[in-house]
């Protein structure tokens, strides 16, 4: 009575970490975000102290927490699931700094413009 030997299925593999297809998008998150902070094109542009970082800062630390995610052997670790929490906070606090200090610049240059 010997014992068959036990077929691992890929997709019982890839159950347990991510799947290839979430891996390269997380690789080309990566390297978007790094092409978005030296580029000089920004959404908020870098000349303008703390408010034009804040968005470079955001995507890059996102992306490399995207990355840390995917690339997580066990998708089901208590690392996973803080970093996936931990980048909506950091998207949200982006995204509310962002409208706060625009929302002050635009303060600013409507009393400058009285």
């Amino acid at each position: 009575m010997d014992k068959e030997p036990e077929i691992i299925d890929a997709e019982v593999i890839e159950t347990n970490g991510a799947s290839n297809f979430q891996k390269g998008l997380a690789v080309f998150f990566a390297i978007f975000s790094v092409l978005y902070t030296i580029s000089p094109i920004d959404l908020a542009p870098d000349a303008i102290p703390v408010f034009g970082w804040v968005d470079d800062f955001g995507l890059l630390a996102t992306a490399t927490m995207n990355v840390v995610q995917q690339f997580a052997k066990d998708q089901n670790s208590s690392m996973v699931k803080i970093l996936k929490y931990a980048k909506w906070l950091l998207i949200v606090a982006v995204v509310i700094a962002a409208l706060l200090l625009g929302g002050l610049i635009a303060a600013i240059v409507a009393l400058i413009a009285k």
